[in-house]
């Protein structure tokens, strides 16, 4: 079923960033601050499985601290699936943040796999008050990247320069709403869980107007939908 959600794929040197997001019946992508409670066994599945695709998980600040990230696992299998195509054997993850707010000390850098990547703005990488906490980032194993103005094409730009062309975006809702204002998500996986959670506490995006094709729609037999859609033009090529 997995496979089937998914769907078609680019070949692995082909560009494309890919979202991945639930939420319920009426809009909420979070339980008690985080997206965990809202999903089932295949939607965790799903999210694996976009991670085995992607060459690098890219989130917020918010997100990877408000849901604990860790490193990104992959089987033997898919790790050596992987070097076959001619792609490292493991993801990177990658944060975007303005204030480096992130704590050294956390499971996104002690139980990094590979050195997280750091994005950053031109500003706040040569913001001389914030040189004590590149620093410290940087001794935690971080690499910081500049992303010029910090817009989205420009983090996108950094991430394909970095040989990193597959790009999943697993949120939250402010970085999803800059990457889609910018009309660079090319596929949405949206879980829909059959739940009603008021009041909402996160909704999805903020401040747009998107219109994706529906190429697929599964449901588990507990009843959570799972949608694939296409940014019209967004195509195999």
């Amino acid at each position: 079923m997995i496979t089937d959600i998914i769907g078609p794929l680019l070949p692995p040197t082909e560009p494309e960033l890919r979202a991945i997001f639930i939420t319920s019946l009426n809009g909420s992508i979070t339980v008690d601050g985080r997206s965990g409670a809202l999903g089932n066994d295949t939607d965790r599945a799903l999210l694996l499985a976009m991670r085995d695709w992607s060459d690098v998980v890219l989130a917020g600040a918010h997100t990877v601290t408000a849901e604990n990230y860790g490193g990104v696992v992959t089987s033997p299998e898919v790790s050596a699936a992987r070097v076959a195509e001619g792609r490292p054997p493991v993801p990177r993850l990658a944060v975007v943040t303005r204030s480096l707010r992130l704590d050294p000390e956390s499971r996104f850098f002690r139980e990094a796999t590979t050195p997280p990547l750091v994005l950053i703005p031109g500003s706040s990488f040569t913001d001389p008050d914030l040189a004590a906490q590149r620093d410290r980032l940087t001794a935690a194993g971080a690499e910081i990247h500049s992303t010029g103005d910090g817009s989205p094409a420009e983090i996108v730009r950094v991430l394909h320069g970095l040989g990193l062309p597959r790009i999943s975006c697993e949120g939250g809702p402010a970085l999803f709403s800059e990457v889609l204002r910018a009309g660079l998500v090319d596929v949405l996986h949206l879980t829909v869980a059959p739940v009603i959670h008021a009041p909402v506490e996160k909704q999805l995006a903020h401040d747009v107007h998107t219109r994706f094709t529906l190429d697929r729609h599964l449901a588990t037999d507990d009843g959570t939908l799972f949608l694939r859609l296409r940014r019209p033009g967004a195509g195999l090529r």
